[in-house]
């Protein structure tokens, strides 16, 4: 199997002082505000199975190293730089940590906000979108998710962690802006994850699933938005609004998305020539293939080739 990760990865932070270590699983430093915590956790020795849980809707990210997660399906996930977990109050978590030591740790922040306030943002966001055209009815799912960071996503986190470090009297107002940004944030990257899974199990019975499923069986062609919009059967405002309100992302970029998705996979199991992919992959020329491919995974196709080949999680 090819693990294939997006390379928004919120920065590390120092690791704690081994004179200031006094636990080597989930050994734990942070921040505590009035309606949020932000913690910083480190793992310096290898352990299975281990339990997690929070107290309140929390956004975990990981930071470095490598852990692998089971949720309430078991099925086990590599959680990596570059992905979030977004867990809801209680929600337990499996974690392995199967190459944590004292010279390689595992590190990663959870932003833990106050039930009540994530749920008052929700019914407002709701208020706002009372007529949405993807999904109906925003809310924080029953089990944990795990997603792939956006830019957004990571810069929304850093401003947190600066924030928070500070003395700054007006900390608490900045942090509350923040805190509806980024729960904005990642509900709308949750609703993108949750409706890629509808539209592998719907066929084309939502806008979304059609619009998806079109854009994937005609990946090695020119999609032009007028297509898109035919698919859908909505009006261009509806479909556009849909997109940038509900998403966070425009269908350009929904399109580009699926043609990186194929490009790896052929770069991976096909053995094709970075030319070869781009024209494959539906990309006009190679030129333009490199340039997105180095934006969005921070690596050139060969880099992200000879990365993969070396990598422990390619099997």
């Amino acid at each position: 199997m090819y693990y294939f990760s997006i390379m928004h990865q919120i920065s590390t932070v120092p690791l704690i002082l081994n004179s200031q270590i006094n636990q080597l699983v989930e050994q734990r430093s942070g921040f505590n505000l009035n309606i949020c915590e932000l913690n910083i956790y480190e793992t310096r020795k290898e352990v299975m199975d281990f339990p997690l849980s929070f107290n309140g809707f929390t956004i975990t990210s990981m930071l470095r190293g490598a852990k692998k997660v089971r949720f309430q399906d078991t099925i086990t996930r590599e959680y990596l730089p570059g992905n979030t977990i977004i867990a809801p109050s209680q929600a337990l978590l499996n974690i392995d940590f199967p190459k944590a030591s004292l010279e390689n740790p595992t590190q990663c922040s959870a932003l833990t906000l106050d039930n009540t306030f994530v749920k008052n943002q929700i019914d407002e966001f709701n208020e706002v979108l009372q007529d949405t055209a993807f999904i109906k009815n925003w809310q924080v799912l029953d089990n944990a998710v795990l997603l792939y960071n956006n830019e957004e996503l990571v810069n929304i986190h850093k401003k947190i962690t600066r924030i928070t470090a500070t003395n700054d009297p007006f900390k608490d107002i900045h942090i509350k802006i923040l805190l509806k940004e980024i729960v904005l944030c990642v509900l709308k990257m949750q609703n993108i994850s949750v409706l890629k899974a509808d539209a592998q199990l719907n066929a084309n019975n939502t806008p979304f699933a059609a619009i998806l499923n079109f854009i994937r069986q005609n990946i090695y062609n020119e999609i032009n938005i007028a297509d898109l919009l035919k698919v859908s059967g909505m009006s261009k405002s509806t479909f556009y609004r849909a997109f940038v309100n509900e998403l966070g992302l425009s269908p350009y970029q929904l399109i580009i998305d699926e043609r990186l998705k194929v490009a790896k996979k052929l770069l991976l199991e096909e053995n094709l020539s970075i030319k070869e992919t781009a024209y494959a992959s539906g990309f006009s020329s190679a030129n333009y293939f490199i340039r997105l491919f180095k934006k969005h995974e921070g690596l050139t196709p060969k880099q992200f080739v000879n990365s993969k080949l070396k990598s422990p999680l390619l099997n």
